[in-house]
């Protein structure tokens, strides 16, 4: 039995790791990250390119139990602008949107997991050579 999956993207079949740890994802380094994102704006006239996110939200998402991960979806807000809506993932790839937890006294506890909105927008490509 193979670790990956084949996915239909963008009309291509692209090979991806199966399952979800907290080991999933890579360092590009800075040449392939760059090329990366200059392909990205060659292909797409998008003003709004990336969308900053604090470390606190990130660590609170990631803090949840049985987080392994996180997953970015982009939604449109109230006001039409697109924003990513950032999630913790389970090692079984499932949304942590409700969170069970039983008190010191012996008492169930339920809450709603973190869902989270982007932060400020990082219009265009930042002032670096190559990006």
């Amino acid at each position: 039995m193979t670790n990956t999956k084949m996915y239909p993207v963008a009309g291509k079949v692209v090979e991806q790791k199966k399952g979800f740890s907290a080991q999933l994802g890579e360092n590009v380094g800075y040449e392939k990250g760059a090329k990366m994102v200059k392909n990205y704006f060659d292909q797409n006239n998008e003003e709004i390119s990336a969308h900053f996110l604090g470390r606190d939200i990130i660590e609170a998402i990631l803090a949840q139990p049985s987080a392994v991960g996180i997953s970015i979806v982009y939604g449109i807000n109230e006001v039409g602008q697109q924003k990513p809506i950032v999630v913790g993932v389970d090692s079984k790839g499932n949304y942590i949107l409700n969170i069970t937890s039983i008190g010191a006294n012996g008492e169930m506890h339920k809450q709603k997991g973190i869902v989270a909105r982007g932060g400020v927008i990082s219009p265009g490509v930042p002032p670096v050579e190559g990006w």
